[in-house]
């Protein structure tokens, strides 16, 4: 695992980490699209996006998806947005990824609603349906 990885964690019995990697792009697939969401209302209002990402990078609206891989074109050298969103993590692995997150959901012990993962799947799979499934799910 140490030769595919940067850092390996115990996450418990077998299937925890599976689990753990569900919750995880749970919270990604949700804070991106929150992400996207800020940068199309920033352009709205006449924001210029570098300097709202400036803000939100160093502000309450910070995360992985603002700061490491924006999803706005022309904010960040190197990101999947840099490339027309080739690259990256395809929309269509977030989608089964989400989907696998709320059907364990569903599937658990006491039945979770998941309201915002369910958004989410239905944003990414119309981003899919339009044909960029392939893209990186941050377009």
């Amino acid at each position: 695992l140490k030769l595919m990885g940067k850092k390996s964690v115990h996450c418990g019995e077998v299937g925890s980490g599976t689990a753990a990697k569900l919750c995880n792009n749970l919270v990604l697939g949700i804070q991106m699209a929150g992400v996207c969401e800020g940068h199309a209302l920033a352009d709205r209002l006449g924001l210029d996006q570098k300097k709202f990402a400036e803000i939100m990078n160093t502000s309450t609206g910070r995360s992985w998806s603002s700061e490491v891989c924006n999803p706005c074109p022309g904010v960040m050298e190197g990101t999947p947005a840099s490339r027309d969103y080739t690259g990256g993590f395809g929309c269509d692995l977030m989608i089964k990824d989400l989907g696998l997150a709320t059907s364990a959901a569903h599937a658990s012990k006491e039945k979770l609603g998941l309201p915002m993962g369910t958004l989410a799947l239905q944003l990414y799979s119309m981003m899919s349906m339009n044909g960029r499934g392939d893209r990186d799910f941050s377009g």
